[in-house]
């Protein structure tokens, strides 16, 4: 098997014909300058836009990752905004807290102060009564045991003159 073998072997590598050669070389030569001519821009044009893609691809890439970094940063500084923010809340809460709790305290023993001194004022007009119906009792005791005491020590002569001067006593006022 030949390989560039014409219809009959030459001994030669090129064909038996070279008019065929020149003619088959001048061909290849005309299809490389067309493909040259139109094919090669094409490809050129091809390979030149597939490198714009990709650059502008990364070039999105990286825009991407500058905004995503940018935005990583803005949620860290809210974050600690919102750590800091809870962190006056929770003293705000802690401060109104203690300002309740004071406030319940002072009107707390201001009632202790008016429910001591209502009672102080209760317990005075109580002792007060006590003392009035004590010397009420004692005045009807006293009385009772006087009359006992008169009505023992009293003969009827005397009697009736302590009545007669009772009686006079009321018809002169």
């Amino acid at each position: 098997m030949h390989f560039l073998a014409a219809e009959g072997p030459n001994g030669v590598w090129l064909p038996s014909d070279i008019k065929e050669f020149w003619w088959s070389t001048a061909a290849f030569l005309v299809v490389v300058a067309l493909l040259t001519w139109k094919v090669l821009p094409l490809v050129k044009k091809a390979m030149a836009d597939r490198s714009d893609g990709i650059r502008d691809e990364l070039d999105a890439a990286a825009k991407a990752k500058v905004d995503a970094e940018a935005e990583l940063a803005a949620l860290k500084s809210k974050l600690g905004d919102a750590d800091a923010e809870s962190q006056r809340i929770i003293s705000d809460a802690k401060s109104q807290a203690e300002t309740v709790k004071s406030d319940l305290m002072t009107r707390a023993d201001a009632d202790a102060v008016d429910a001591k001194d209502k009672a102080g004022a209760e317990i005075a007009a109580s002792k007060g009564q006590a003392t009035a119906d004590i010397q009420a009792a004692v005045a009807g005791q006293a009385a009772t045991a006087a009359e006992a005491v008169v009505t023992a020590n009293l003969d009827d002569a005397t009697h009736a003159d302590l009545i007669d001067r009772y009686i006079e006593q009321v018809t002169a006022s």
